[in-house]
């Protein structure tokens, strides 16, 4: 498993920090979510120990997949859950582990989150 973040854009809006960014997947797919590990903020520049508020956060891609963000306990610990659109599977079951399909690894993924401040 591999999820790569790059940062996109921040700003901070006298209360929270909104990030934008970009997420590459590469390696293979875990059942129950692959761990997006957002401590390279810090050394970005954003200014935020932790992870994004709960409900704040979400990703999108042009595949045809769900990408659903959850948010851990530390910066290191969010999941990426990925769900696919199959007949057969049923309506968007998750995404068995493997190998991310090339459809994943092309795609255009994006993220948005708003964060803590540090204090």
């Amino acid at each position: 498993m591999a999820l790569a973040f790059t940062l996109v854009d921040f700003w901070d809006d006298g209360k929270r920090i909104h990030v934008a960014g970009t997420i590459a997947a590469s390696g293979n797919y875990t059942t129950g979510g692959d761990t997006l590990d957002l401590t390279e903020l810090g050394s970005l520049g954003v200014p935020t120990t932790q992870p994004p508020i709960q409900g704040t956060a979400w990703m999108d891609g042009l595949a045809g997949y769900d990408y659903v963000f959850s948010p851990g306990t530390a910066i290191n610990s969010n999941l990426v859950k990925v769900f696919e659109q199959a007949g057969s599977a049923g309506a968007f079951a998750e995404l068995a582990a493997a190998a991310y399909p090339a459809a994943i690894s092309d795609d255009t993924i994006t993220f948005y989150g708003v964060f803590p401040r540090l204090r």
